[in-house]
């Protein structure tokens, strides 16, 4: 049996923006989910480490996007497919690593994915899923173009890999996509819909705005997701008790359930059942 998100909620939601409070059954267990987003991992490095210390050790869970040529040290690696095993209760992984580009280049403002074509951006995106998968061990679902940034032929290039799933992106700056990649947080997923979008809600550069999300609860209650896009490697302490504050602000109200992308996208399907 096709099995449907329900659709009379997101039509409440479409309908009147006022209205939609208990629209928690349509993506959600027990209210929002919220998905991290954490950029540009290369080596490891003592931030990284604790960063997923933090993830790990709060038992929530959070997606770590991997640069591929940067990972250099064998110590690197050997950490990264150690993590990679670490298990949530429901047994997806704490850490979820995604495909964030093999260079991260960005020369004369073209970016790896937004001034190549069809078949580097493909060369690229294959290298970096070998590299997830053959190397660290860690099967790779989800995509991330460096910086925000990809064209009218990221999509094509996406098709070559088919295990990916979820492209995580920023529509303000990344509007390319083709029909068949959904965002959840307006439009329907059935279980024909191999693809979809996570569009960030959140983009923290350096510090974390703790009050802007906060602030922001009224209103994101009633999305599917939220998609808070961090980068640990620049945090000092002040940031890292910023993030652990934020975790407690959701976790120790029961204002949300934390997924990882994939996560996400194996629920919208009912694979996965949340508690």
């Amino acid at each position: 049996m096709i099995k449907y998100v329900y659709f009379f909620i997101v039509s409440c939601c479409l309908v009147s923006m006022t209205s939609c409070t208990d629209n928690v059954s349509l993506n959600s267990p027990n209210g929002l989910v919220i998905i991290l987003k954490a950029d540009d991992l290369g080596d490891t490095t003592a931030n990284w480490n604790r960063f997923m210390k933090i993830v790990i050790d709060n038992n929530i869970c959070a997606s770590v996007g991997i640069i591929s040529k940067n990972v250099t040290t064998d110590g690197s690696v050997k950490e990264i497919q150690r993590v990679s095993e670490i298990r949530q209760d429901n047994k997806f992984p704490a850490i979820e690593f995604w495909n964030h580009g093999y260079t991260h280049s960005k020369i004369n403002g073209v970016t790896e994915f937004s001034g190549s074509d069809t078949e580097n951006q493909t060369n690229h995106i294959q290298l970096s899923q070998n590299f997830l998968n053959k190397t660290l061990l860690a099967p790779c679902h989800s995509f991330g173009a460096p910086f925000n940034r990809s064209s009218g032929v990221t999509s094509k290039a996406l098709a070559n890999s088919p295990e990916i799933n979820v492209w995580l992106c920023y529509q303000k700056n990344e509007k390319h996509f083709m029909k068949e990649w959904k965002d959840p947080n307006v439009k329907v997923i059935n279980s024909t819909d191999q693809h979809i979008i996570l569009n960030t809600d959140y983009l923290f550069l350096h510090d974390i705005s703790i009050g802007q999300v906060i602030n922001n609860y009224e209103q994101d209650k009633d999305k599917p997701y939220i998609l808070i896009q961090i980068h640990p490697a620049y945090w000092n302490n002040s940031m890292f008790n910023k993030f652990e504050t934020l975790i407690h602000y959701y976790k120790d109200r029961h204002l949300a359930t934390f997924m990882t992308p994939y996560q996400y996208f194996r629920y919208l399907h009912k694979e996965y059942t949340a508690n």
